[in-house]
């Protein structure tokens, strides 16, 4: 099979096998995976840093920057994710896996299906352990959604269908152009749901649990085709080090914030500037933020204008302005899991931090993100 073919069946089809990923775009994180991450994936450097150095990742607009750990760190008020650090309450190197994770979600071929250039069948795909064949499936299914395909369970592994297909809203983004504003905040508001009771230990809610047979909306549909995946399988494959509850709970909760971080990057999501003195539900310790007016969508967005909204200046532009900013309210759910908070109690919080704007509109690529809409720096940052 040449590589051409190879790649085709490595994002269409069963041979994308349990665990498949593919992410949406968000704001940046660098390729160059921490020491803690490396340990974590019992991986070395050398590999990954020579697909940096020999430019696989050039192109790739998820990639280049580590805008989604900053946030993360300044949130948690730790500002490096490795044991014993002075100044850290705590471990965070698993919410900071977690965080990635939406960008990067382990994947793996079934023996037979991967006998092609950088991809090793029956090995985890991650950008950490086979960068070259990640990059090759990411721009693939790009390609794919670009000409209009689809990407489902059916047909797509998580890293492409979280970046191009049914699960774009695990980076604050719509499925499709067209789609209700209120239709996104419900599968948003689903995966906070999921997220949210794993990383507080809920009943019903541990490691062995079957994902497609969890009682929220849309589950069984997103995941009947990844039959008896559990979710240590969706969190944790190819990584038996983190297989356990504290460890999972930690990596779902980076997931969650991972999902909040992206709806403040300008070309995932359009709000309006926080009203000043709102609160969330009544709650003085609640600021509001700014409601959302138009969630976007991907596949017809130009990749430049998008990647270009997601670094580090895009975020310095959105902290200088109006608060709560997206530090603010990260580190605000991030309290809330420290507390214990229930999802009963942590919801309304949730609900209005994606609370609709009452003049939101359905998604499209956005007006400034059009591939020939004009370069608008005043848009970068949100």
């Amino acid at each position: 099979m040449n590589g051409h073919r190879a790649l085709r069946a490595a994002v269409f089809g069963a041979c994308l096998a349990a665990g498949g990923a593919t992410p949406a775009l968000a704001w940046k994180l660098t390729p160059e995976a921490t020491a803690a991450e490396r340990g974590l994936a019992a991986y070395s450097a050398s590999r990954l840093q020579r697909a940096i150095n020999s430019s696989a990742f050039q192109g790739v607009a998820v990639v280049g920057h580590a805008v989604h750990e900053n946030i993360t760190r300044r949130a948690l008020q730790c500002m490096d994710d490795g044991l014993d650090v002075p100044g850290c309450e705590y471990d965070i190197r698993y919410q900071v896996a977690g965080v990635r994770w939406n960008d990067d979600p382990a994947f793996m071929f079934l023996p037979g299906r991967g006998e092609y250039v950088g991809c090793i069948a029956g090995q985890t795909v991650r950008m950490v352990t086979q960068p070259v064949c990640w990059a090759r499936v990411f721009r693939h299914g790009e390609s794919a959604a670009a000409r209009g395909v689809r990407l489902t369970g059916a047909n797509g592994n998580l890293l492409v269908r979280s970046h191009f297909g049914d699960l774009q809203f695990l980076h604050a983004m719509a499925i499709a152009d067209g789609e209700a504003p209120e239709q996104t905040r419900r599968n948003v508001l689903a995966w906070a749901e999921f997220t949210w009771r794993t990383a507080t230990g809920e009943p019903g809610f541990g490691l062995e649990r079957v994902v497609a047979s969890l009682p929220i909306e849309g589950f069984a549909q997103r995941f009947k085709f990844n039959r008896g995946w559990r979710i240590q399988d969706l969190f944790a494959l190819g990584d038996p080090t983190a297989r356990r509850a504290d460890r999972l709970q930690r990596i779902a909760l980076g997931s969650l914030m991972h999902v909040v971080e992206d709806s403040f990057a300008a070309g995932h999501v359009n709000r309006a500037a926080p009203v000043p003195g709102a609160t969330c539900a009544g709650r003085a310790d609640w600021p509001a933020p700014g409601p959302v007016v138009e969630f976007h969508s991907y596949p017809h967005q130009d990749a430049r204008k998008h990647g270009r909204a997601d670094q580090p200046d895009a975020l310095a532009a959105h902290l200088a302005g109006p608060r709560p900013h997206v530090i603010d309210v990260v580190g605000t759910l991030a309290a809330l899991w420290r507390a214990g908070v229930p999802w009963d109690d942590a919801r309304p919080y949730l609900e209005c931090v994606f609370a609709l704007a009452p003049d939101a509109r359905p998604s499209s690529a956005g007006d400034d993100y059009q591939p020939d809409a004009p370069l608008n720096p005043a848009q970068w940052g949100g």
